[in-house]
């Protein structure tokens, strides 16, 4: 077979398929060479004039490698992995980096490995990490907590690739024993950062750990210190966490090699309107970067950061993966091959139902699983009185920051003395919403009571399953029994999102599968969630994605104040404090 492929190479017999009259983007010299593309065996054989058993005359049409996404996460998508690959891959994206700390938050290894499975199903080149911190901090109840050991059992699985972000950047650079385990233990694997922020002498000590890259670089200034230290540099498009625009200023010439793009947490309306790394692709070319070069940091620059061989070019040796466009400007992908073979067409998969296997299939169930991720919301003993606030002067506050995941914070001081709460006109006329996390994998009946500002709720409550990273319920509202019965709503559907008003549940979107994902279209799931936006908005939320800010009031690891169900923390102290003050 390989003196065959040789010889097919060499021009000396004809080649299994050609694809005839490309116009090829080169990435390693970021131009554009009209040529013939021979095919074998899913890999590129040959650039150049050739004759092939199969011929697919594209016409003149642009041809990219596939590209890649960095660092994403599923479950942000809210469906299910062949849901998502149903829309991203059509968009040209045929390699991923996933990333399953937030299954693995609710369900442990066999979240991961739930992933893994239906990941190594799909069309496109399957990368999961292990996840570094779960739990995410000590200061939460999450689902499970996995040790280097625990990871180890799962290193050698067909599809596991790397250390997932390495979140917790103190006990990395304190030398604390639990995360070096897990960073010694994937000695000979890639290691994904998660640094924001971090600079000058602890930075060093950080990348004393062997950790590659990082996608949480905001500014032009961070990234470019990074890059000097060595990091390549993810530039995230997301749904919150849009940094695009801030760090293609950081860009040049000399030091492009260094960059890349990585979508991390992007939602079902905006892959559905604004696509995935294809957006980037044309964000980036709206902001001043050559059209070239764009393709360059969506495919070249992340394989070779990521050490995968054989990626990200359309080159001798390297692996079909290719896109077809009309122009690279409006970058709207016409047909994508993988392997050499077509696997979408005009914004469609083109999979077999052979070829599918869903996350709801009963032939995918088994008792652990159904177990851990779809039973996996257990509320402890909780009543009304849980949601009201302690009589008191002055309480401690969570500020929202628009477009930001990182929060202020500040005091609110009462108006009278009340021997109760106070009352809800009060906190609307303070622009503030009750906020509390409710403990839901292991029955504590933990309540984290809080307050937040510029939410802009009036009226009812609205909660969700998704709580960043430890995935307990948040929930926001004015009246404790609207904010006692969301949370009932949630127990009862195994996850997901509610909106109730004076007692009577308004909207749901079940998430069944580890109270993270619906077993739904994405297309479904997007349209839901906008008519969810619209009645929260007519309840005077000032935000575009409700459930998503709330999901990330629990973030301990991003600052400043955020709340768990264990109650407020001070992530700039990395500490829990007191609501009230006085």
């Amino acid at each position: 077979m390989k003196q065959e492929i040789l010889r097919q190479a060499r021009g000396l017999v004809k080649a299994d398929k050609v694809f005839k009259n490309a116009v090829i983007v080169d990435v390693f010299n970021e131009r554009l060479i009209e040529n013939d593309i021979a095919v074998a065996d899913g890999i590129i054989i040959g650039i150049g004039d050739y004759e092939g058993k199969e011929e697919i005359d594209l016409g003149g049409r642009i041809v990219t490698p596939g590209l890649i996404d960095a660092h994403l996460h599923i479950e942000s998508s809210m469906t299910n992995v062949d849901e998502f690959a149903r829309v991203i891959i059509p968009r040209g994206t045929t390699t991923i980096v996933a990333d399953p700390h937030e299954i693995a938050n609710v369900a442990g290894l066999t979240g991961i490995k739930y992933l893994l499975k239906a990941g190594n199903a799909q069309p496109w080149n399957f990368n999961l990490m292990l996840p570094s911190c779960v739990p995410a901090s000590k200061f939460e109840n999450s689902g499970a907590e996995l040790s280097a050991a625990d990871l180890k059992t799962l290193i050698d699985e067909k599809g596991i690739f790397g250390l997932g972000e390495v979140m917790d950047f103190p006990s990395v650079i304190n030398g604390e024993s639990g995360i070096w385990d897990k960073i010694e233990m994937a000695a000979d694997l890639f290691k994904d950062g998660h640094s924001p922020g971090l600079s000058e002498k602890d930075l060093n000590a950080y990348l004393l750990a062997d950790i590659e890259a990082d996608h949480e670089a905001t500014t032009a200034a961070e990234a470019i210190e990074k890059v000097a230290k060595g990091m390549y540099i993810m530039i995230r498009e997301g749904s919150v966490t849009r940094d695009l625009v801030s760090l293609l200023p950081a860009v040049n010439s000399s030091n492009s090699s260094r960059f890349m793009f990585a979508t991390d947490d992007r939602h079902p309306g905006d892959l559905i309107k604004e696509g995935q790394i294809d957006f980037a692709v044309r964000k980036a070319i709206q902001y001043g970067l050559s059209p070239l070069r764009a393709v360059k940091l969506a495919t070249i620059n992340a394989a070779q950061a990521l050490g995968i061989k054989k990626i990200g070019a359309v080159a001798p040796g390297y692996r079909a993966d290719l896109l077809v466009f009309d122009n690279l400007r409006e970058f709207a992908v016409k047909k994508v091959y993988k392997d050499g073979r077509l696997v979408a067409e005009d914004g469609t998969l083109l999979k077999s139902i052979d070829d599918k296997i869903s996350l709801d299939k009963d032939d995918f169930m088994n008792k652990d699983i159904e177990e851990k991720i779809f039973n996996s919301v257990r509320i402890g003993n909780i009543s009304e009185s849980d949601f009201r606030l302690p009589a008191a002067k002055k309480y401690r506050v969570i500020e929202l920051i628009k477009d930001q995941v990182v929060t202020g914070k500040s005091i609110y001081h009462t108006e009278a003395e009340y021997d109760d709460e106070p009352p809800a006109i009060e906190l609307i006329g303070h622009n503030l919403v009750k906020l509390a996390v409710v403990e839901r994998h292991h029955r504590t009946g933990n309540v984290g009571l809080g307050l937040l500002r510029n939410f802009g709720l009036r009226r009812g409550a609205i909660a969700t399953s998704i709580g960043h990273d430890a995935h307990n319920i948040v929930v926001a509202g004015l009246g404790a029994r609207d904010m006692e019965l969301a949370v009932r709503e949630i127990e009862k559907m195994q996850g997901g999102l509610v909106i109730v008003v004076n007692g009577k549940v308004e909207a749901t979107l079940p998430l069944p599968v580890a109270g993270l994902m619906a077993v739904k279209s994405v297309k479904e799931v997007a349209n839901r969630l906008e008519k969810m936006r619209e009645i929260a908005n007519s309840l005077g939320v000032n935000r575009d994605g409700p459930f998503m800010t709330l999901s990330f009031m629990a973030l301990t690891v991003i600052p400043e104040l955020k709340l768990t169900d264990q109650g407020l923390f001070d992530v700039s102290k990395f500490e829990n404090v007191e609501l009230i003050i006085e």
